[in-house]
Formats: structure tokens, C-alpha cells, sequence
């Protein structure tokens, strides 16, 4: 009982000073942080049975990096380096540094990355100036928003992945969109493309809005970051070879041969319905042999076959479903560059990157940021009765199944991601997100503003 008084006592008393309470939230957010820079500087600091120091994904990909500014195709054989050469030159500074060094700088540039992210989508989802009710993020908003995606950025931290670099342009190219700057905009979400490829959603999301001058930057961009920059570094024709090859790495093998990856990480809809819906792995080992790592059948968790024809079509009608959605539901004005309706359309390119790439593993949901802002300043949007308690519900769910699993230890999170607790955790984010969508359309019908189908000037 004592115990219970003083929470009580300590949550009162916090409550009545929102200033201490934020410092007390940041506090334990700069602690967790510092705990993972401990915990990343002791695990890259040790090297692998092998004898190399691989122990995150930056290490793994160091030599790759490396290797390539020394005329290795790091796209064939042993190497099958996952993005484009643009992505080597980014991190070519610090893959220069010796490895302990150039692992942590890389980690301190994402936390600052991490930092920058979330002052961008709060300000997106911040009201417009002029615009009734509060013209300030509630802190338990912004509370609710960080803590969903908090998870998956500790762990890219932690496997020091680009997944954060990634939300670090997504975010630049929305908070320079949102301040009229649209060429920039173009040409810092064309680097996120030329990254990471499935950030051209939000490029789709623009020229829906016919926000020509976003388009326009973009595939200015995109020239720059997959064309000039390399072939200025590596040669244009060693650029075009070089590029070729990811092509059929990356983009080919999994969309025009079907070869898709159906292990236990994988938590896009791709992976979820041909890892239960097929007779395909959902855990593979990995034979050594002198051409590189041969996956081979370890598990099956299959409930049904339906047949990789079958599955491919599923996917195809969510795709369709998902573009549907979007042309119905982003129908903000194009002058309406922030506020939780805006943000909340974002929010659902967001998860239809998540959902519809060829892969999506659970440190991918950095970019959960931005829905999750949007849901949590829509509670507070005057909702109809019920949808407020539906959208706190599923941010709670979500939550739960992207973390609890794990508390139960390794096998347990992998049988959870079998199963797709991140890809449930996705679709209840994404139904959420059209819910409020459509009471903002309601919203608008009601007030003289733009119809469904209609984008206002």
C-alpha cells in the first residue's frame, strides 16, 4: 500500500509539471540509448568464431564496401550486397575507419538521424497555422508515437542496418515539403529510392497529388544518385554493369522469378502468405560452400498449399487493394501540407511500403514513426464516438505483438514472426489509419470543404 501511494504520489506530482515529466521521458530515453551504445561498442569489439569482426550488419558489409572501390562486382558470387552503388559511397566514410570505429560513428550518426526523424514528423502532424484546436503535439502523443517505433530503432541501432538513414529522408523530404521546398523535397525522397527502392511509393503517393514539382526533383534525383554520383566514383560503364547486376539480384529474382524469401524475419505480406500459405521454408541453414552460402530447408510451418501461383496472386489483389485505398483516401488539398490528416495519408504509404515489399524485416519499422504520430493526434481530433478508442487499441495491440514475443526468448520471437505478429501488427496499424482517414473525409464533407474525389487546390 505504501509502494501504491508513492506511484501514486510520483504520478500526480508529474502530471501537474508537464515540463518535469518530458525531462523524466527523455531522460529514460537518452538511458536506453546509452545502454545500447555499451551494449553495440562490446558486441562489434568482439570478433565472430571465424575469427572476423561481422558482428552487425555494418561489419558484415564493410569488406563489400570496400572491396567495391577496388574493382569487385560485390553484386555476384560469394557477394550479394542488398542495395544500390549509391549506398556504398554513403557509407564509404566510415567503412574507411577501422571497424570498431566506423560501427560506432555510424551508430551515433542514426541516433542523431533518429533525433532529427522525430522533430520532422511531429512538426508534420502539427497542426496548420491558423487552423482550430491546439496548435501544439500533445506530449502523449509524441509519448505514443516514440515508443511504438522505439523497438525497431533500437534494434537497428543494435544490427547498425540503414533502416534509420532511410526514415532520417523520408522524414527530410516530408519536412521539406511541408515548408514549399518541393524540388528539394524530389531530390532527397529520389536518394531514399536509389537507396532502398520502396520509398518510390511516396513518389507514387506525389504524383497522385500531382505535385509536379516534387516529381520533377525526384527524377532529377534519381539520375544524380543512380547514374552521375556513381559513375563519376566507379565509371559509367563500371557503374552500369555494376547497377545491372543488383537489378537482377534484388529486383528481378524476387518479382519477375518468383524467387521470394519466405523465412521467419521476413513480415511483409509477401513473406507472410508464402511462408504459411505455401509449401516453402519459414527457417533455412546455410551450407559453406567455395561459390558462397547455399540456403537450405531447415522448418516448415505451412498451413495450406495453395500454390506459389495462387499466393502470387494474393498479393497482387493486396497491391490492387492498397492503390485503391489511396486514391480514395488521400484527398487532402494540395495546399494542406501538414496536420494529422495529411500525415496520416503518409502514414498509409508508410505501411504499404511495410506491408507490400518483397521483404520487410521487424527493424523496417523505424518508419512507423510516422503513423503512429498521425493516430495518436487523431484521438484528439474530435473522431466519432468509438474510432479514438479503436485507434488507442490498436496502437496498444500493435505494440504488444511487436515486443511481448520476445520476452520469451529467441525461439519464441521466431515462432511469433512464423506467424506474422509484425505483419497483424501492420494490417491493424493500417486499418486504423484508413478509419480516421475516413472520418477526416467525413470531416471535411461536413464543413464545405473537398468531396471524396476530389483534390482542391
Amino acid at each position: 500500500m505504501t509502494n501504491l501511494s508513492f506511484s501514486r504520489r510520483v504520478l500526480t506530482a508529474l502530471a501537474a509539471n508537464p515540463v518535469r515529466l518530458r525531462v523524466a521521458f527523455l531522460a529514460l530515453l537518452a538511458l536506453a540509448l546509452a545502454f545500447a551504445s555499451v551494449k553495440y561498442a562490446a558486441k562489434v569489439s568482439k570478433p565472430a568464431d571465424t575469427g572476423e569482426q561481422s558482428r552487425s550488419a555494418f561489419l558484415r558489409w564493410r569488406s563489400m564496401i570496400r572491396d567495391v572501390f577496388t574493382g569487385t562486382n560485390i553484386y555476384v558470387g560469394k557477394n550479394e550486397y542488398p542495395n544500390p552503388p549509391v549506398m556504398a559511397l554513403v557509407l564509404r566514410p566510415f567503412a574507411e575507419l577501422p571497424p570498431v570505429v566506423g560501427a560506432m560513428g555510424w551508430f551515433y550518426a542514426k541516433v542523431l538521424m533518429a533525433v532529427l526523424a522525430a522533430v520532422w514528423t511531429f512538426r508534420l502532424v502539427s497542426p496548420r497555422p491558423g487552423a482550430p484546436g491546439p496548435g501544439q503535439v500533445p506530449d502523449g502523443a509524441k509519448a505514443a508515437a516514440v515508443l511504438l517505433a522505439l523497438p525497431a530503432v533500437m534494434g537497428d541501432l543494435t544490427h547498425n542496418n540503414v533502416n534509420i538513414f532511410i526514415l532520417f529522408l523520408v522524414t527530410g523530404c516530408l519536412e521539406l515539403y511541408r515548408t514549399g521546398r518541393d524540388v528539394s523535397a524530389g531530390v532527397v525522397l529520389s536518394l531514399a529510392v536509389a537507396c532502398k527502392v520502396m520509398p518510390v511509393m511516396l513518389l507514387a503517393f506525389f504524383v497522385w497529388k500531382r505535385a509536379g514539382r516534387v516529381v520533377g526533383g525526384c527524377a532529377a534525383g534519381l539520375v544524380l544518385w543512380l547514374v552521375v554520383a556513381p559513375g563519376c566514383v566507379f565509371g559509367f560503364d563500371r557503374n552500369a554493369e555494376l547497377l545491372t547486376d543488383w537489378y537482377r539480384l534484388m529486383v528481378e529474382r524476387p518479382v519477375l522469378k518468383g524467387e521470394v524469401t519466405s523465412e521467419h524475419p521476413n513480415q511483409s505480406i509477401v513473406g507472410f502468405v508464402y511462408r504459411l500459405g505455401t509449401h516453402s521454408p519459414s527457417f533455412v541453414d546455410y551450407a559453406q560452400t567455395p561459390e558462397g552460402d547455399v540456403p537450405v530447408p531447415a522448418a516448415y510451418h505451412n498451413l495450406v498449399d495453395i500454390g506459389r501461383p495462387a499466393a502470387w496472386a494474393v498479393v497482387r489483389l493486396a497491391t490492387l487493394g492498397f492503390a485503391v485505398a489511396i486514391m480514395f483516401l488521400c484527398r487532402t488539398p494540395r495546399a494542406e501540407r501538414q496536420g494529422w490528416r495529411f500525415a496520416a495519408e503518409c502514414g498509409l504509404i508508410v505501411m504499404a511500403m511495410l506491408l507490400l515489399s518483397e521483404r520487410t524485416w521487424k527493424h523496417h519499422a523505424v518508419v512507423l514513426l510516422i503513423p503512429a504520430a498521425a493516430l495518436a493526434v487523431a484521438t484528439a481530433a474530435g473522431l466519432p464516438a468509438g474510432v479514438p478508442r479503436f485507434v488507442v487499441g490498436t496502437l496498444v495491440a500493435a505494440g504488444l505483438l511487436m515486443t511481448v514475443p520476445g520476452v520469451f526468448g529467441t525461439r519464441a520471437g521466431d515462432l511469433a514472426l512464423v506467424y506474422g505478429t509484425h505483419t497483424i501488427a501492420f494490417v491493424l496499424l493500417t486499418a486504423a489509419t484508413a478509419a480516421v482517414l475516413v472520418c477526416g473525409l467525413q470531416q471535411r464533407d461536413r464543413s464545405g470543404g473537398a468531396m471524396p474525389g476530389e483534390i482542391s487546390t
